[in-house]
């Protein structure tokens, strides 16, 4: 096995291939050539996923940076070869790699043969294929650098707020909590709340964050607020794991977990938490065990709908973006609305996200564009403006457009070198460029107070998106009054209208430049002026009519869907198996109170509770809840059905190897089963069906995997009985099953196991 090193002055970091492939070993000794040994510790050796079936695969090799992901095939001759391999071995990898692709992954494949005649070739197709691409470069050289204030420790003075958070935190932690979530405003100073919480707990501190530029501001806030203990870093090249405090990125901790002991931290801070249920997280949370954890967000809604209190349990403390107008620690915001003829309604798109193929080709058109550079020479009158694109493509369109009416405006995206960015971005700051466009790349960790004009004019789904997009220009600033944004609205359907400022507040009633977002009372005294016909002093400078009136459609289909049942879940809330849910919807036996068309071909289904309790009454299916989960599974082993023996096989596998937490690796109950369909085999019994993957013999762990996870466990998945966390390789039972089961319960299982598999294999071999 290769083992590839690094020094750094006289600590020596190792990393070995996960696989022991030598195939594998090759590409990740080429890898480190080209990039540096330490960029090794970026792959992800056999990564698991599933393919559009559900099947399990494995790709050789991951890179994770961000959102997208970067597949690595590394293949001999035979395996994509028609001449060469089995059909059914052919049309296999095609799905595979098909798979890849429709999940939105990269996929790049190298044959042993390359690395081991031409390996040049292949380094210089690495730089070409991976080294370019700004997801893979290290995340401080595509992150705009923070150009926010510095701060004095000394003359620190909380605010009420602050405060009120401290005092919460610790009576939390008198009551024997020991997780919690801040949830404050963008600009409010949470991570000043965090650090200044961690401080007087006194314990060693582990801050992560998802990009290198909010690790950076965690570790100046730390050295300036905490000064006495040992500041250090965990991200790219540098490997603090001694200091009292250590601020990395959520990437390097998740991939370096075996530098630290699981108890090393006593204090535990995640930020921006909302993406806490990303599986680099949840894996480093799985891994230590401090006495205390505390999320941090601004926006405590995720992208994807999950909640995160499910994660963090408790709020600590809450300051909300309205309240922290209200109250002065951000400045008040106004909107104008300007209308396109853009039609949206055949854009696709999922809960919270529009195809973004299909939405550059609508929203990335020389009108639109036109129209966003004519609405800021009308109305904004030089004031500094960030512009919010769909792409980068999009950005760069509108900020020439800028540049051809005479206007200084530049497009930053990941795509520029550091340098030129961060000069453009300086720029701005001071005010020598005007209008700055971007896409996502400004939405987190970066802030310029001065800016006074945000142009919402990248349609998105997601409540989330938006307001961190918001967020960018609401800190206060010396002669900032107020932030205006101004709304670009197209043309959509019900289900498909993308988030505004009348949406996000659910305000139905729109005046030209009017208040969303003011301190106590200033709405409202400003209605009663728009009544008369009259402006707010404010707004006298923008070319806008008093009497500009507007009712707001605030239809949010995604609330109304919330309080509801989905299929998926009413499937894990009754005793059916999800083919027969999706048989009834078919044949309109079962009819959904909410269908969501998310495209021409797909719809969501959603349920009220009155609904599926109806239904469940109706058909007489078992509803299944926490107390009665743990009858239904003894029921269910009980009773059994098997047109395999997978399923006792999978129990007993799970009950041999379970943790405390009835948590066990996948990879222990596949050697389970190879271990008795192989022990059959030997004995000169019937291992299985003829059509089993076990009674044909050859397979690989893969394919056990695969047949384990579609089949004996999608049964107790359905019934929300087990669950499979692919990044960690973890089958659970459900911990409201497991705290139940008594070890007089787990011998009786495993008896009825055995009996199964005797009746089982005594009929199969008549």
């Amino acid at each position: 096995m290769i083992i590839l090193e690094r020094i750094r002055g006289d600590k020596m970091r190792t990393y070995t291939s996960a696989s022991g492939s030598s195939a594998e070993n090759l590409f990740i000794d080429l890898f480190s050539d080209t990039f540096g040994a330490e960029k090794a510790g970026y792959l992800y050796s056999q990564y698991p996923f599933f393919d559009i079936y559900q099947n399990s695969r494995f790709a050789d090799f991951v890179l994770e940076n961000g959102a997208k992901r970067i597949a690595i095939e590394i293949d001999d001759e035979a395996s994509h070869n028609p001449r060469l391999v089995s059909k059914d071995k052919y049309c296999d990898d095609l799905l595979k790699q098909n798979s890849m692709i429709h999940l939105g992954w990269d996929v790049y494949r190298w044959t042993v043969r390359q690395m081991q005649k031409q390996p040049d070739t292949v380094k210089d197709e690495l730089k070409v294929f991976i080294g370019s691409d700004p997801r893979f470069k290290e995340i401080d050289d595509y992150l705009p650098t923070q150009r926010g204030q510095a701060f004095s420790g000394e003359k620190l003075g909380l605010r009420e707020y602050q405060q009120e958070a401290l005092d919460s935190l610790s009576e939390m932690r008198a009551k024997k909590e020991t997780i919690a979530l801040l949830y404050h405003a963008t600009g409010t100073g949470k991570t000043v709340t965090a650090v200044m919480d961690a401080k007087r707990c006194g314990g060693r501190v582990l801050f992560v964050a998802h990009t290198m530029e909010l690790v950076n501001q965690a570790f100046a806030t730390f050295e300036t607020l905490w000064g006495d203990v040992a500041v250090g870093k965990f991200a790219d090249s540098i490997k603090d794991t001694e200091s009292h405090v250590v601020c990395g990125s959520i990437q390097s901790v998740a991939l370096n977990l075996d530098m630290f002991k699981d108890d090393d931290f006593d204090y535990i801070i995640i930020d921006e938490a909302h993406h806490a249920s990303a599986d680099t997280y949840q894996k480093v949370l799985a891994y230590f065990k401090p006495k205390f954890i505390l999320g941090l967000t601004a926006t405590p809604e995720r992208a994807d709908d999950t909640n995160i209190l499910e994660i963090f349990k408790n709020t600590a403390h809450k300051l909300d973006i309205q309240t922290a107008v209200e109250i002065g620690a951000l400045v008040p915001v106004r909107c104008i609305r300007i209308h396109t003829n853009i039609d949206m309604t055949k854009v696709r798109f999922n809960s919270v996200q529009y195809n973004i193929r299909d939405l550059d080709i609508k929203i990335c058109v020389t009108e639109r564009n036109k129209l966003i550079v004519d609405t800021w020479l009308e109305y904004v009158k030089n004031r500094r403006t960030v512009v919010f694109c769909a792409s980068v493509k999009h950005a760069e369109q509108v900020a020439q457009l800028f540049k051809d009416a005479g206007v200084s405006a530049v497009a930053v995206s990941g795509s520029m070198k550091t340098s030129e960015r961060n000069e453009q971005l300086a720029k701005f700051a001071n005010g020598d460029v005007k209008v700055l466009c971007a896409c996502d790349l400004l939405n987190e960790g970066w802030d310029c107070p001065q800016t006074e004009v945000l142009f919402m004019a990248r349609p998105t789904m997601s409540k989330v998106l938006y307001t961190q997009q918001l967020g960018r220009g609401m800190r206060n600033s010396e002669g900032k009054d107020h932030l205006m944004v101004f709304d670009f609205v197209d043309n959509a359907s019900q289900y498909n209208t993308p988030y505004s400022m009348h949406r996000l507040f659910k305000l139905k009633d729109y005046h030209a430049g009017g208040t969303i977002l003011g301190k106590r009372g200033q709405r409202e005294a400003e209605l009663e002026l728009y009544a008369k016909g009259e402006r707010p002093d404010a707004v006298v400078d923008y070319p806008v009519d008093a009497t500009d009136y507007e009712l707001v459609d605030i239809f949010n289909w995604q609330e109304e869907a919330q309080g509801m049942v989905s299929q998926i879940e009413f499937v894990r809330r009754v005793d059916v198996q999800s083919e027969t849910i999706e048989r009834y919807i078919r044949e309109g036996m079962l009819i959904p109170d909410l269908i969501v068309p998310m495209s021409e071909h797909r719809t969501f289904k959603y349920f009220k509770e009155e609904t599926l309790i109806s239904y469940a009454e109706k058909y007489n299916w078992k509803l299944i809840d926490d107390n009665n989960r743990i009858s239904l599974f003894l029921e269910m082993v009980e009773q059994m059905d098997m047109s395999y023996s997978y399923k006792p096989v999978l129990l007993k596998a799970v009950l041999t190897h379970a943790d405390a937490n009835g948590r066990v690796k996948i990879s222990d109950i596949v050697d389970y089963f190879r271990s008795f369909y192989e022990a059959r085999r030997k004995a000169g019994l019937i291992v299985e069906k003829t059509n089993s993957v076990y009674a044909k013999g050859n397979y690989t762990d893969k394919d056990a995997e695969r047949n384990i996870l579609s089949n004996p466990f999608k049964r107790f998945e359905d019934m929300n009985m087990m669950r499979h966390t692919k990044t960690l390789g973890i089958v659970e039972i459900e911990p409201t099953v497991w705290k139940k089961l008594s070890d007089g319960d787990k011998t009786n299982i495993l008896n009825i196991c055995d009996n199964m598999l005797e009746k089982y294999y005594s009929r199969i071999s008549k």
